[in-house]
């Protein structure tokens, strides 16, 4: 049969039904706690059980839940006064039973208090009595920060701790997951919903990811005065340089090293991060060359900067450099890579043999003089 310990697991089960049940101004008791269960073969240790059930009632304790009971014949231990229904007969039967009274007066009152402040939100709370629990001492703060967005944004003028906002700095920051929630609710209109991160979500200015380049050709860039610069990625997209080619170099030393050469620049790749580069418009119209290490990241990378780039073009990236250079080769990182759809054949064929024998051929092994021939060399891409 059911013991005191399950009762009070099943009615912990029931805290949010009767919550929103609560919020909504609707009645859910008496509330009935399910007891089908069979009696325990062993006497000794259903007598204890029943016992506990009625230690633990409204009957002996003043609160809590009623038992009904019933005089009932078994096979194994005769004639038995088993608990045949068990119920919470009140709402304060039931939260005392929980020791809940306390939480549940300040969820009404901020509950009150979040009606009267932003009636936007009122479908919205009656739905999350959780979230009005787990941030009872900041709805004031809350509630400020959903007017500003309502009524006062203006998009990516802000980063998050300079908005006017009497919160203290970090506030936006510590609470950003219940924000969200409310914000998602309140102005659906005004979110980038493919986004995840809070700051470009919600159109907020954020610590950029940094494209450092260099102009291969001075012609190529109107402030002569330098020669390796980064910019925040969004200021590098929305400001094309004047060149043909754009060399995406995926190891630091080699990017430094990269000769100068006429209508170019040269990307440092920054391995995954050459994700950001997507964002780059006018890298379209430009011919890119990637480079990077010999080894099945490598041609991952390639892969995916070929996916935003279609005319990306590989170089010193293929089995003759491998077989050249092949007393620098290492072990490289195992991977469960298996398919790699933006590859040329010859490409796909310097991948398969790299995962198989589990090599790496580490690009700065490659000489200066290499890197000069291979240049005038590099052709079209084409599958």
């Amino acid at each position: 049969m059911i013991t005191a310990g399950e009762i009070r697991k099943k009615s912990e089960a029931k805290y949010l039904e009767v919550l929103v049940s609560s919020l909504k101004g609707e009645n859910c008791f008496p509330l009935a706690i399910r007891s089908d269960k069979a009696l325990s073969k062993d006497f000794i240790q259903m007598s204890k059980e029943i016992a506990e059930v009625f230690s633990a009632s409204k009957e002996r304790r003043g609160f809590g839940y009623s038992v009904i009971s019933e005089p009932v014949k078994t096979r194994l231990h005769g004639i038995q006064d088993i608990p045949k229904s068990i119920k919470f007969e009140s709402q304060l039967d039931y939260l005392k039973f929980l020791n809940k009274e306390k939480e549940y007066r300040m969820m009404m009152e901020n509950f009150n208090f979040i009606k009267s402040e932003l009636h936007l939100l009122d479908s919205w709370v009656k739905q999350n009595p959780k979230a009005i629990i787990d941030n009872s001492d900041i709805w004031p703060e809350l509630l400020k920060v959903c007017q500003w967005f309502l009524h006062s944004f203006e998009p990516s003028k802000y980063y998050i701790r300079e908005l006017p906002i009497t919160v203290h700095t970090k506030f936006i920051e510590e609470n950003r997951a219940v924000l969200r929630l409310l914000l998602d609710e309140l102005i659906p209109d005004a979110i980038v919903s493919s986004e995840n991160q809070f700051e470009k979500r919600y159109s907020l200015k954020f610590d950029q990811p940094l494209v450092r380049f260099r102009p291969l050709d001075r012609n190529c860039w109107k402030i002569q005065q330098y020669d390796d610069l980064s910019v925040p990625i969004e200021q590098f997209s929305k400001n094309p340089i004047d060149c043909a080619k754009v060399y995406i170099i995926e190891n630091k030393m080699n990017f430094l090293t990269f000769p100068q050469l006429p209508n170019s620049i040269a990307v440092w790749g920054q391995g995954y991060a050459v994700e950001s580069l997507k964002i780059i418009d006018w890298f379209q119209q430009k011919e890119i060359f990637y480079w990077s290490d010999l080894d099945v990241q490598g041609f991952q990378m390639l892969s995916q900067v070929r996916s935003y780039f279609p005319q990306t073009q590989s170089f010193l990236m293929d089995i003759n450099i491998l077989e050249k250079y092949r007393e620098f080769v290492t072990k490289g990182t195992l991977s469960n890579i298996s398919l790699l759809p933006n590859l040329t054949k010859k490409e796909k064929e310097a991948f398969d043999f790299l995962k198989m024998n589990n090599f790496r051929l580490e690009q700065e092994r490659i000489s200066q003089s290499d890197l000069f021939l291979s240049i005038p060399q590099i052709i079209p891409y084409s599958k």
